[in-house]
């Protein structure tokens, strides 16, 4: 059984929740939120992630093709936390004035 980590995790969050995120670190981490957790339409994203998972669980795939199509019904969900989502809002630094 393929249970290759992903090269970074991904976030994604818990019943629409801003504060809960679910961390999902290979494939069989996709699994379980898609099997689990997944709020949303089942859509042809949903359903192509969930595919290309079990492939990698077979090395039939590999992860990161599993984490790409993870992440795009993720984002088409409106589930994902990117990092910047997670830091908050990012400060400029400002120059002194002359």
């Amino acid at each position: 059984m393929g249970t290759r980590n992903f090269n970074k995790p991904v976030f994604l969050s818990l019943k629409q929740s801003s504060v809960a995120t679910y961390r999902v670190d290979n494939a069989a981490d996709a699994l379980d939120y898609l099997k689990r957790f997944w709020s949303s339409p089942r859509t042809i994203e949903y359903r192509r992630a969930c595919a290309i998972c079990l492939s990698a669980l077979d090395n039939l795939g590999s992860a990161e093709s599993a984490r790409a199509y993870l992440i795009a019904a993720a984002e088409r969900a409106g589930v994902l936390h990117r990092l910047r989502d997670r830091l908050g809002p990012t400060r400029t630094r400002t120059e002194p004035r002359a």
